[in-house]
């Protein structure tokens, strides 16, 4: 969409990312993260050079803080057990109450413990996550 100052992207062109990263983030493939992060960079990649023109910084934003957490339910869920969350959080030396989550939510995916033992530096830096909320957009236009 495009307006007298700004672009946008329409709202169902982000429905249909949304919609195509839901089918490849899926918790039962079985599939471990580092081949679901190797599948997926090249849609984000492709989505962001085709709407870097674009003023959607804060979309890309929110796109990114939504797949991370479907990529830590996917770890979660491979976890199988709160103890070797448990495991992971000393081996960053995390020093804290262990408290017993579900391992299949969607819901605990979001919480502070899931958050400590995978930080976002961890899938970005160590497993090559592709990072859209850090790229440059809205280039087409002069900031005035």
């Amino acid at each position: 969409m495009i307006g007298p100052r700004y672009t946008r992207i329409q709202a169902k062109k982000l429905q249909r990312l949304k919609a195509r990263l839901k089918v490849q983030t899926r918790r039962n493939t079985g599939a471990n993260l580092a081949e679901v992060i190797r599948q997926l960079n090249p849609v984000l990649r492709g989505f962001l050079t085709y709407f870097r023109i674009a003023n959607c910084a804060r979309p890309m934003k929110g796109l990114m803080s939504w797949l991370r957490r479907r990529l830590r339910a996917i770890q979660l869920k491979q976890w199988k057990r709160p103890s070797r969350l448990h495991r992971r959080l000393r081996q960053l030396d995390y020093r804290g109450v262990f408290s017993a989550i579900g391992m299949q939510s969607w819901r605990n995916a979001q919480s502070p413990l899931a958050s400590y033992a995978m930080p976002n530096r961890w899938l970005h830096d160590e497993l090559g996550l592709f990072d859209l909320s850090s790229q440059r957009v809205g280039l087409c236009f002069p900031v005035i």
